[in-house]
């Protein structure tokens, strides 16, 4: 197999730090002039003393390690042993002049990164650069995915939510520890099975739909379902699914983040039941009534304000709106708009109950205002509430 074209000199990811060990000086001096001529990017530390040699790995600042096969009092092998013994993962080249199918085969058991005999000539540095600038390549490659597999481990591991690891086949493959709290079952009661477990009976054809639509990468990414804990409690969660495919496309993994919702959904059933009743209440009250928030904007208002007022429409529809505005848009049904006004405004600085002020429309009818300042949990609040006084004296 031919080597790989070598990167012109100056086209190089970064700087690669060889360490060459040699029992020849001579022969240590040529290879680091003929790899640094070839690639700038290399920087050749050269080592007669094995001892040595071993210290610089243990600095931690060697990317490769170019080795002979027989030196005084070692071998090529027995270095490499000693070699991982510090580093597992650097690189190892056995460039020997001692060539043989045995030799070969040795270090290739003994898991050397590459192995290249010495021949006459100057294409072997050539082939030395490549293999060496290849291999650190390849290392870092490996770790820069090794790197990124442990920090998507933590976050897993470390996530509030709940999190789902499926393989190409739906079959889970990791359990984070949120999601063992949150179904009550332990990763190990999980890995291998499928989502049948915590997914109820009645909505297995549901989520196989959205298996395959995931499956497909054409869908599914969102949901929120009924899930069954170990112990049988049913519980609401809110799903989200991402997919990872790989360069053809096919889908690799499927990551499922959840969370229970189930209180979250209780409270909102409880508060749209209060609502209900509420909105029933003020729609049946004698009196007009107008709520504010703590930027005045309209909570709600009822049928009978805008029945008062003489106004038309869907009385929802103000909902949202700016007070001071619409105030400044209802003066001219007032007698004095501007003291209508200025009257709103002076109240809601005071904060200061109010009861039965008499207030005259243009048409010549009376109404009374009513005003509590009221607590919001997002702030102060105003109400209003309005009532025909024409037939009183």
């Amino acid at each position: 197999m031919s080597d790989p074209p070598l990167r012109p000199h100056g086209e190089h990811d970064s700087v690669v730090r060889v360490l060459h060990v040699d029992d020849e000086p001579a022969f240590l001096d040529l290879v680091a002039t003929y790899l640094e001529r070839m690639d700038d990017g290399f920087e050749i530390r050269s080592e007669t003393d094995v001892d040595a040699a071993l210290d610089a790995i243990e600095s931690g600042e060697i990317d490769c390690v170019v080795s002979d096969y027989e030196m005084p009092g070692t071998d090529g092998l027995a270095f490499l042993e000693r070699v991982r013994e510090r580093d597992s993962a650097v690189p190892f080249v056995l460039f020997t002049g001692k060539g043989s199918e045995e030799i070969a085969s040795e270090a290739i058991s003994a898991g050397v990164t590459d192995y290249i005999q010495k021949r006459s000539g100057t294409d072997q540095y050539t082939v030395l650069a490549n293999r060496v600038r290849n291999a650190v390549d390849q290392s870092r490659s490996r770790a820069a995915l090794a790197a990124s597999q442990e920090r998507l481990s933590r976050f897993i591991e470390q996530s509030p939510l709940g999190t789902i690891e499926y393989d190409e086949a739906f079959r889970i493959v990791r359990v984070n520890p949120a999601a063992e709290e949150i179904l009550g079952y332990s990763e190990s009661e999980l890995i291998g099975g499928t989502w049948t477990r915590f997914v109820p009976e009645e909505l297995h054809r549901h989520v196989a739909a959205v298996e395959r639509e995931l499956l497909s990468d054409k869908g599914g990414y969102r949901s929120v379902n009924e899930n069954v804990r170990a112990d049988g409690e049913r519980i609401r969660c809110a799903w989200h699914n991402q997919v990872v495919t790989d360069r053809d496309g096919e889908v690799i993994r499927v990551f499922s983040q959840f969370e229970d919702v189930t209180e979250q959904a209780t409270r909102k059933r409880e508060l749209e039941r209060t609502n209900a009743v509420l909105s029933t209440v003020l729609d049946t009250l004698p009196v007009g009534v107008l709520a504010e928030d703590a930027d005045r904007r309209v909570i709600r208002v009822n049928r009978r304000l805008y029945d008062l007022l003489g106004l038309d429409g869907d009385p929802s529809a103000a909902t949202g709106r700016d007070c001071a505005r619409l105030a400044v848009e209802m003066s001219e049904l007032f007698d004095d708009p501007e003291s209508f006004v200025e009257g709103i405004e002076a109240i809601v600085d005071a904060r200061r109950p109010v009861d039965d002020e008499r207030i005259a429309l243009a048409d010549g009818r009376v109404l009374l205002r009513t005003y509590r300042p009221i607590d919001l949990p997002d702030g102060r609040g105003h109400l209003w509430a309005y009532r025909d006084a024409t037939d009183r004296g």
